[in-house]
């Protein structure tokens, strides 16, 4: 199972780590295959590179927006689950999320836990895995 990472916005802390780095490791540690890209401008050949089961998209990427890059996706795959998962938290922001294509749009700050079970949510309603036979397998 493979899907596309946002550009995390960078907080500060101790250690610099890269934008959507922790995410990254955390998806990585429940078996999920992520590739990182950090511009939107590299985003849609990525896509084509890597073809991911389901994307999570940033809407503030710098070079091309999210809204743009999940355009310039569907175009190439009209099926492919895309979560937007971004800090911009306006009704409209999140309207403009789904009419570029978007299935699914979450505000930070998230929770992981609920952003794997949107994942695994949207991979069930594209027939991408099979449904849960119960709670805990949906649930990190």
């Amino acid at each position: 199972m493979s899907y596309s990472l946002p550009d995390d916005q960078t907080i500060v802390r101790r250690r610099r780590t890269q934008p959507g780095e922790n995410s990254q490791q955390t998806l990585s540690s429940r078996q999920f295959e992520v590739r990182l890209v950090t511009r939107g401008d590299h985003a849609v050949s990525a896509f084509t590179e890597f073809q991911p089961d389901i994307c999570v998209l940033d809407v503030m990427l710098p070079h091309l927006d999210g809204y743009e890059v999940s355009k310039r996706i569907r175009l190439q795959d009209k099926n492919i689950p895309i979560i937007f998962l971004t800090a911009k938290n306006q009704t409209e922001d999140a309207l403009d999320g789904f009419s570029s294509g978007g299935n699914d749009y979450i505000r930070k700050p998230f929770s992981m836990e609920e952003l794997i079970v949107r994942i695994k949510n949207l991979l069930v309603l594209v027939n991408k895995t099979p449904y849960p036979d119960s709670k805990q397998d949906f649930i990190p």
